[in-house]
């Protein structure tokens, strides 16, 4: 007679062949295959519970094989919404409805034209495009090394990327003027009211038609040329004038202030401050008056006149003009500067110490671009508010606000595309190298089709994500109880915060993942997927993770389904990503997603191996099913709620059958009091554990004949499946 141990382990010690050979059979496979082929076929609750083979397979894989006849029941469990926690799968006692119930969506994904992270995309790509620093800092670097070598009007005229500049900055279109127009214009005497830009000017008063005459002043205003063209001075620009005219381009080209912004006015206000003797050399000053009211948060209106007064108060005397009219926000401007009360510098002092110099930049940068912030969330929120009525590709070229955010975001000047070419991009699959889109190689237009969700005709559809929405909450949640599992009171409370926070950092951030490179990138992710599985982070290599997803799951020789653990197949089978890694909405599934389908083929099988076990010895489907489930418990009770689990420790510990009829919380002290729940997180010690199960099992049967079987195989005796039913749906 071979030993309850022998028999256990000699199916344990390999599983993976173990499983193998359970698959290999003609019955099982028959079964698996029309699983596999069909599942994906299935688009409602009543289609599935019409197909007993399908059905039949997926409650057998989740242990609920004698509950296949109560189809009411089940369509119950598989219609509730799991997000909801008073939804009637979340509210049954027994584990399973709810793990069987997750395991399929027939909720159809919400189509949605934009993603949260979609749009959270677009919006860094447009404030990005509205910054645009290095291309102005750039261009500016480039006019500052050149300009000074320029010698005549003709000159400057003729040398194309410098004049460009100069004519970006005063927001003039080359294409509609000759260079004579613009020699003309620079070499004019505008002391001479009949000098060719004066005339201009003075054409474009007389008329109702815009001849763009100011820009042409400020043009000429912007050097120093004599009417021969030749320079009036040392160079074709004043130090005042170049910076004028930079001031101009970041101007025009900047919709929005940005650090680059941020660093001249900076650097203007601390080299001009320490030269100012009096309040009126401030106000004089459009960019310093412009500097100090950002800075203070003043009134954008404010009058000089009453700036004048405020920074002139006398704060020794508690009825001041800024204590009186603007009270501590204004006593705090004027304690900024060291005025006198006759609007100069009193003696022996700056406008500004360093303290106060130091305290005013960091008060500009702090509120420098509030008002272009407030404007650009004002944009934005237009934008989201808008997006949520687009349905259509349509609707969304129609709309000529979200098409200027998009096209700015992106980079595309409009007309540049036709309406038709842009909905060809927009309507592209790009997981098809033959795509519009992808047969462009235009990264603009690639991205462009990246940011949104429309089939090939037009229509929104439900994203493309690495993880549906089910296996992404699923995913966090395990991590959660995996992370907390045995834990108590404070370190309970500190690692439950901890592993919230991680798990909405990937609930979070898995959605805007696009392929498995940026996936394995993010290690954050990657610990919250391992853990949530069942693996220890410290153990994994980044390489061996790598050859996990470069791995074909179709294929039975690939890496990953050499693997002793099926757990890495399952896995990687939970996201949307081909062997190249990239998004595949081939692996998204109707009704169950792939990695679903994956993990109910081999429940099924285990399911199977441990039925065909315990026709031989109950007690080896015992340890078997215990081996596979006894690391998922995360207290006494849990245990006490299997039956099959209850029954193996009762017997590894001696206890007689009435031991269920006992006080429950007296069962569960009896548990914790001999069974060590961590420990069943190491597999050493769970085989260890089971020698003494089989050894306990094989006195108390001799025979091999015990309740043990009738336990798994569900097999109750006088309880009718009716009864059974009743429990199931019974609240602790």
């Amino acid at each position: 007679m071979v030993s309850t141990y022998l028999s256990y382990d000699l199916v344990a010690r390999d599983m993976k062949a173990s499983l193998d050979r359970t698959a290999s059979d003609a019955q099982v496979a028959r079964e698996a295959a029309y699983y596999e082929e069909n599942i994906g076929k299935v688009t409602s609750v009543e289609e599935f519970l019409d197909d007993y083979r399908l059905y039949s397979y997926a409650m057998k894989a989740y242990g609920l094989e004698d509950m296949t006849y109560a189809t009411a029941f089940m369509k119950k469990v598989l219609e509730s919404d799991l997000t909801d926690e008073d939804s009637y799968a979340n509210k049954l006692t027994d584990d399973r409805y709810r793990n069987f119930a997750t395991a399929f969506q027939f909720t159809a994904a919400t189509k949605d034209a934009q993603s949260d992270a979609q749009e959270t995309a677009v919006f860094d790509l447009y404030a990005q495009a509205q910054l645009e620093r290095r291309r102005h800092q750039g261009a500016t670097d480039y006019y500052e090394s050149v300009i000074d070598n320029i010698s005549s009007a003709e000159e400057l005229v003729g040398t194309n990327k410098l004049f460009g500049y100069i004519l970006d900055a005063y927001g003039i279109d080359r294409t509609y003027y000759t260079d004579e127009h613009f020699i003309k214009v620079l070499t004019s005497d505008l002391d001479d009211e009949n000098s060719y830009v004066n005339q201009l000017v003075a054409t474009d008063e007389a008329s109702d038609n815009d001849y763009n005459s100011a820009a042409f002043l400020a043009l000429a205003q912007a050097f120093s040329f004599i009417t021969d063209g030749s320079l009036s001075g040392d160079s074709a620009q004043t130090d005042a004038q170049k910076e004028a005219t930079i001031s101009a381009y970041v101007a025009a080209n900047s919709t929005y202030a940005s650090e680059y912004t941020l660093e001249r006015e900076q650097a203007y206000y601390e080299s001009k401050i320490a030269t100012i003797t009096t309040v009126d050399e401030i106000t004089d000053d459009e960019r310093l008056f412009e500097y100090v009211k950002a800075a203070f948060q003043l009134d954008s209106d404010l009058l000089k006149s009453e700036f004048y007064n405020i920074v002139t108060s006398d704060l020794e005397d508690e009825n001041n003009y800024a204590a009186v009219n603007g009270g501590s926000a204004w006593t705090s401007v004027a304690a900024m500067f060291n005025f006198g009360e006759d609007g100069n510098v009193k003696d022996g002092m700056s406008a500004q110490d360093e303290d106060q110099l130091a305290t005013t930049q960091s008060a500009y940068e702090n509120h420098y671009d509030d008002a272009d912030t407030e404007d650009l969330q004002t944009l934005l929120d237009y934008y989201s508010d808008a997006m949520a009525d687009i349905t259509s590709v349509d609707d969304l070229l129609d709309d000529s606000s979200i098409r200027a955010i998009l096209f700015k975001a992106f980079g595309i000047e409009e007309g540049e595309y036709t309406d038709a070419q842009l909905k060809k991009a927009l309507t592209s699959d790009l997981t098809d190298p033959k795509s519009y889109a992808n047969k462009t190689r235009d990264e603009r237009l690639i991205n462009l089709a990246s940011a949104f969700n429309f089939d090939s005709d037009g229509e929104s559809e439900a994203p493309l994500l690495a993880q549906n929405e089910i296996t992404i909450t699923t995913m966090a949640k395990a991590y959660i109880i995996n992370q907390v599992r045995y834990l108590e009171d404070t370190e309970l409370e500190t690692a439950q915060a901890d592993a919230e926070a991680e798990a909405e950092y990937y609930q979070e951030t898995i959605l805007g993942i696009t392929s498995a490179s940026e996936l394995l990138a993010d290690r954050r992710l990657v610990d919250v997927v391992l853990i949530a599985k069942g693996f220890d982070p410290e153990e994994v290599m980044d390489d061996f993770l790598k050859q996990i997803f470069q791995s074909d799951l179709s294929d039975e020789k690939s890496f990953v389904n050499q693997q002793e653990d099926e757990s890495w197949a399952e896995l990687l089978s939970s996201f949307n990503f081909d062997s190249d890694g990239l998004l595949t909405r081939d692996a998204v599934g109707t009704v169950q997603q792939r990695g679903a389908v994956l993990e109910t083929q081999n429940l099924y099988l285990h399911q199977v191996l441990e039925e065909d076990q315990g026709n031989s010895n109950a007690g080896v489907r015992l340890a078997l099913y215990f081996e596979r489930v006894a690391p998922t418990l995360t207290d006494a009770y849990d245990l006490l709620g299997d039956d099959a689990l209850l029954e193996t420790f009762r017997v590894a510990f001696g206890f007689t059958e009435d031991f269920s009829n006992m006080d429950i919380d007296m069962q569960a002290a009896l548990v914790d009091k001999n069974l060590n729940l961590a420990d069943m997180q190491d597999p050493e010690k769970v085989k260890k554990f089971l020698q003494r199960f089989t050894a306990m099992y094989d006195t108390e049967n001799a025979d091999y004949s015990s309740s043990a079987l009738s336990i798994l195989t569900g097999s109750t005796g006088g309880i009718s499946a009716d009864l059974l039913l009743s429990i199931a749906t019974l609240k602790s």
